[in-house]
């Protein structure tokens, strides 16, 4: 009897030590949960991300991103973004988003490798070398009889790119 006496009160005692370190535990590994998710960096601004080159892979399309001189990333209202081996994927893509009149759009320069705004920059048709044969280049640099942005698009959404002229002389000849 004055065995069980001893047993008991240890026993409760290591009952309730093990029920705190397992509430202890569990609040940390929520304050480290939380801390973790409250620090992930923000793309408020919605710039490009770094891209792996030959790694990430368009959206729209499944190839690799390759040719930095074509690239583009569409960063949506959130600061997430979409990587575009080409300018003609990305709007292609972009038509279908609800929120893609709050999206960025990014284009690599043609000359110097690094990210513009779509919006921003000079564009010019005709370059046989796009990833997809859209046919769309951009830079900053001035450029004879350059496009805007919004004609680039309306050219896309229209078929009216080297791509679908391709398409067509193709069709004609079989």
């Amino acid at each position: 009897s004055s065995l069980m006496k001893d047993v008991s009160p240890n026993y409760k005692n290591v009952k309730s030590r093990h029920i705190f370190r397992t509430v202890a535990g569990l609040a940390a590994l929520l304050f480290l949960v939380l801390l973790f998710t409250g620090c992930e960096k923000k793309n408020e601004k919605q710039l490009p991300s770094k891209v792996v080159w030959d790694r990430d892979l368009c959206v729209e399309c499944s190839m690799a991103l390759s040719d930095r001189r074509y690239a583009a990333q569409v960063v949506d209202h959130q600061g997430k973004p979409k990587m575009f081996d080409d300018i003609g994927c990305a709007v292609n893509w972009l038509k279908n988003q609800t929120w893609k009149d709050k999206a960025l759009v990014w284009i690599q320069d043609v000359n110097t490798e690094k990210w513009i705004s779509a919006n921003e920059a000079n564009w010019r048709y005709g370059d046989p070398n796009t990833p997809m044969g859209y046919g769309f280049s951009a830079t900053k640099a001035e450029v004879k009889n350059s496009l805007s942005y919004e004609i680039v698009e309306e050219m896309i959404l229209n078929n009216k790119t080297l791509r679908s002229q391709h398409l067509s002389n193709h069709k004609k000849s079989k």
